[in-house]
C-alpha cells in the first residue's frame, strides 16, 4: 500500500512539471489561439450545429424561451426522475418541464432535435437598474446542419403556436357579459367576466347522440379550418341557432360548446345596449376563440317577421328596435336597435374585425324571427332541441342515478321506450323528477313512469300527440320553409335541418 501511494505521489509531481513547462514555452495567447483553431476545425468536420435561447435577452423576457418551455411540457417522451412543475396564474392544470441541465429528444416532420436546459449561476453584477437573477437559464437546440433551414423556418413557428394553444388550453374559461348601460369596467373594457365553471358536456347532454356526434364534428371542423377559411375568402366564423321549446336544454348545450372547445362566452344582454354603435364596439372588444350568446332572442327586442307585420307586403324603413324589447310605445324611445344592426353584427364587415368565433342564437318561437336572420352565413346551422327521446332518457338515468346498461330489467326499459315519446317531457322535467328522489333509485324510476303516463294520456285526450300533426321537428320545418318563401315572393327554398350543413352561399 505504502508503494502505491508513493507511486501516486511520483506522478502528481510529474504531472505538476509538465505543466509549469508548458506554460513556460507556450504562452496563454498561444494557448488560446490553438484553442479556437481546433474548435473552427471540430465545427468544419461535425454534423451539427447549436443555437442557444436564453431566458432573458438583454433586457427583456425571451418569448421563445417561455414558448419551448410550455412546448416541452407537453411532450410525452419527456423523462427522468427530476422534473420541474408549475402552475400558472388562472391555470387549471400543473405543467412539467425539464429540469437543470437535462435533456430531450423531439421529433418534428421526421428530423431529430436534441434539446438541453443549460442553468448555470450568473456572474457578480455591477449596478443596474434592473436586477438580473441569480442564475442563467437557456436552452440549446442541437440538430444536423443539412436540417437547419428546416427547423428555422417552420419547427419555430410550430413551438409557438402550440404553445400559445397549451396557454389556453390551460387557462381558466371567462363568462363575460356586456356592462349595464355600457360603462366600462377597471381595464376600460365594456365587459364584465367570471369565471366559467358550468360543468355541461356533450357527455352529459340529454340529446340525441347521433346528432351530438355531428354537432361535434362540426365544431371540430370549424376549429380546425382556418386555411379553408382563407382560401375560400370567408370569414373563419360560424352562426348556430338553437330552438325548441323552454326546458329542452339550449343553454346547456352552448355550456357543452364551450367546454368541448374551451373557448370563452359573451353572454350579449341586448337590452343594455343603446345603439348600433355601441353593438359594433362591444363586438370589437371580444376576443377570438369565444362564443357570442344572445339567448331568447326574441324576447330580448322586438324582432316579429316584417312580412307579417305590413299587410302591403313591401319592406319600407328599417324598423328601430328598442333595448327594453317593449317596442317605443313602451320604452324610453332612447336605447334603439335596429335589425340592420344586428344583422351586421352577426354578417357584417364589423363580425369580420376577429377571426374563430361562433354566434349563438337561442329562441324558443323560431316563427317570430325575421328570415333574414335565419339564412346560412348568419345561422349556419339550426339545431332543434326537442323533447326527451328514450336514448336521451337513458342519459339523464346515468347522469342523476348512475344507471348503466344493463342495470334497469327490459320491462321498465320497454315500457319507457313505448311511453317517453307520446308524454312529450322536457329533459329539465325528468332532470327535476331524478333529482327529487335521487337517494332512492327505485322511486325516482317509478314516479318518473308515473309521470310519463299521465302526460301520454293527457296528450292522446287533448289530441296533442306529435304523431298526429307530424314531428314537432317537422313542423318548425315548415315554418322555415313558409317564412323563406315570403321572403323571396313566393318562391320556397328547401331548408335542410341536417346538423352539419355547411353554407356555400354568404
Amino acid at each position: 500500500m505504502k508503494e502505491y501511494w508513493t507511486s501516486l505521489a511520483s506522478l502528481l509531481g510529474v504531472l505538476a512539471f509538465c505543466q509549469s513547462l508548458m506554460n513556460s514555452v507556450f504562452p496563454p495567447e498561444l494557448r488560446f489561439a490553438f484553442l479556437r483553431i481546433f474548435n473552427r476545425v471540430f465545427k468544419l468536420f461535425s454534423t451539427f450545429c447549436y443555437f442557444d435561447i436564453t431566458e432573458i435577452d438583454g433586457v427583456n423576457t425571451n418569448e421563445l424561451y417561455n414558448a419551448v418551455q410550455l412546448y416541452l411540457s407537453s411532450s410525452a417522451s419527456i423523462a427522468g426522475n427530476r422534473l420541474s412543475l408549475t402552475r400558472a396564474v388562472n391555470s387549471s392544470s400543473v405543467t412539467f418541464g425539464l429540469s437543470n441541465n437535462d435533456s430531450i429528444v423531439d421529433t418534428f416532420n421526421t428530423v431529430t432535435v436534441v434539446w438541453e436546459h443549460i442553468v448555470t449561476q450568473r456572474q457578480t453584477q455591477t449596478f443596474a437598474w434592473r436586477p438580473m437573477p441569480e442564475e442563467k437559464r437557456g436552452f440549446t437546440l442541437r440538430i444536423k446542419k443539412k436540417d437547419k433551414n428546416l427547423i428555422l423556418d417552420s419547427y419555430l413557428d410550430y413551438i409557438m403556436e402550440k404553445a400559445n394553444e397549451i396557454r389556453r388550453m390551460n387557462q381558466d374559461r371567462l363568462l363575460y357579459t356586456n356592462s349595464r348601460g355600457g360603462s366600462l369596467d377597471s381595464r376600460g373594457l365594456p365587459w364584465e367576466s367570471v369565471p366559467f365553471k358550468h360543468p355541461s358536456t356533450f357527455d352529459t347532454l340529454a340529446m340525441d347522440p347521433v346528432k351530438k356526434q355531428q354537432i361535434m364534428e362540426d365544431l371540430t371542423d370549424f376549429a380546425e379550418c382556418q386555411s379553408f377559411y382563407e382560401r375560400t375568402g370567408r370569414a373563419w366564423k360560424r352562426g348556430y341557432l338553437l330552438y325548441g321549446p323552454p326546458g329542452t336544454g339550449k343553454s346547456s348545450m352552448i355550456a357543452a360548446m364551450a367546454n368541448y372547445l374551451r373557448y370563452d362566452i359573451y353572454d350579449l344582454e341586448l337590452t343594455e345596449v343603446k345603439s348600433n354603435s355601441e353593438l359594433r364596439k362591444l363586438l370589437m372588444k371580444t376576443s377570438s376563440k369565444s362564443i357570442i350568446v344572445i339567448e331568447d332572442i326574441d324576447c330580448s327586442i322586438n324582432l316579429t317577421n316584417r312580412n307579417k307585420k305590413q299587410s302591403t307586403g313591401s319592406y319600407h324603413e328599417p324598423e328601430m328596435l328598442t333595448g327594453s324589447g317593449l317596442g317605443d310605445d313602451f320604452g324610453n324611445g332612447n336605447n334603439t336597435i335596429t335589425l340592420s344592426g344586428l344583422l351586421n353584427f352577426t354578417d357584417g364587415l364589423w363580425s369580420c374585425c376577429g377571426s374563430e368565433r361562433i354566434f349563438v342564437f337561442t329562441t324558443n318561437h323560431i316563427e317570430k324571427l325575421d328570415p333574414a336572420l335565419l339564412r346560412s352565413g348568419r345561422m349556419d346551422m339550426h339545431i332543434h332541441m326537442s323533447y326527451c327521446t328514450f336514448s336521451s332518457v337513458k342519459i339523464l338515468l346515468r347522469n342523476y342515478l348512475g344507471f348503466e346498461e344493463g342495470d334497469l330489467n327490459d320491462g321498465v326499459l320497454k315500457e319507457l321506450e313505448e311511453v317517453v315519446d307520446r308524454a312529450e317531457i322536457t329533459p329539465a322535467d325528468v332532470s327535476e323528477a331524478l333529482i327529487k328522489n335521487r337517494r332512492d333509485k327505485e322511486r325516482a324510476v317509478r314516479e318518473l313512469l308515473e309521470d310519463l303516463r299521465s302526460r301520454a294520456e293527457r296528450n292522446e285526450k287533448n289530441g296533442k300527440l306529435r304523431g298526429q300533426n307530424g314531428s314537432l321537428e317537422e313542423q318548425e320545418k315548415r315554418t322555415l320553409e313558409s317564412l323563406y318563401a315570403e321572403e323571396n315572393g313566393g318562391e320556397e327554398e328547401e331548408i335542410e335541418d341536417n346538423i352539419c350543413k355547411s353554407s356555400d352561399d354568404y
